[in-house]
Parts: C-alpha cells; structure tokens; sequence
C-alpha cells in the first residue's frame, strides 16, 4: 500500500516538474519572440485585406 502511494506521490512531483518546465520555455520564447515572426504594415495589409498594391 505504501508502495503505491510513493509512486503516486513521485509521479505528481514529475508532473508538476515538468510542467514548470514546459511553462517557463513558452514564456521565454514569447518574450523573446523573433524577428522574421513580425510583419510589416504592409505585409500585414496583404495577408489580412488581400491588398495586392504595396
């Protein structure tokens, strides 16, 4: 009976680790972000309005 409560407790613990660790990733790579992800106003009006004319 112990046993199993023991695994389950280190089980949990993984878990929690590990989606701490998947967390702080997303957070840092959202904040950092990277140059070719960001559009231009024109590039933006082509995509999302369809306008041909720059």
């Amino acid at each position: 009976m112990f046993l199993g409560i023991g695994l389950f407790a280190i089980a949990a613990v993984l878990a929690v680790v590990a989606w701490a660790a998947i967390r702080g990733q997303r957070r840092d790579y959202e904040a950092t972000g990277s140059p070719e992800d960001e559009l231009t106003d024109e590039e933006f009006r082509r995509i999302e309005f369809g306008d041909d004319e720059i």
